[in-house]
């Protein structure tokens, strides 16, 4: 399985009392341990230093788990392609669509996020699912 991590999923990591913190652990740890493919983008880690510090995490934990990102999975830059989709696409939310465009160029099966406007719009090429959703069928199976 190929799983997308949207960017809300790596703050999830960093900052313990966001409402999906515990759900994105639980994702993370049981991808790892049956060494599933997790993708992220360049973007997105780059958005996590401004966004985790808001929240008062320090630079080191920052540090740590993007070391652990980029040693672990399959970090992919947004590329010029992606950009184009994200015009083209009649959602307004440009970044959004430039994450789901990268997601479909990697296809991946899974995109996991907690944004509630991404959830809304669905797509038909992979699932779209909150961290909690993700869990639950992971336990069903």
């Amino acid at each position: 399985m190929k799983v997308f991590f949207d960017t809300n999923i790596l703050v999830d990591l960093l900052v313990p009392v966001r409402p999906s913190a515990d759900a994105s652990s639980s994702v993370l740890d049981e991808l790892v341990k049956n060494r599933h493919e997790i993708v992220v983008t360049t973007q997105s880690l780059l958005d996590v230093y401004y966004i985790a510090q808001g929240y008062s995490v320090s630079k080191t934990e920052i540090d740590v788990l993007t070391a652990w990102l980029l040693n672990h999975t399959n970090v992919r830059p947004i590329d010029c392609f992606d950009l184009r989709m994200a015009l083209e696409d009649l959602n307004p939310d440009y970044e959004d669509s430039s994450q789901l465009s990268r997601a479909e160029g990697e296809r991946c099966s899974v995109f996991l996020t907690s944004d509630k406007n991404i959830l809304a719009r669905g797509m038909d090429t992979m699932l779209v699912l909150t961290p909690e959703q993700f869990v639950e069928r992971m336990r069903a199976s």
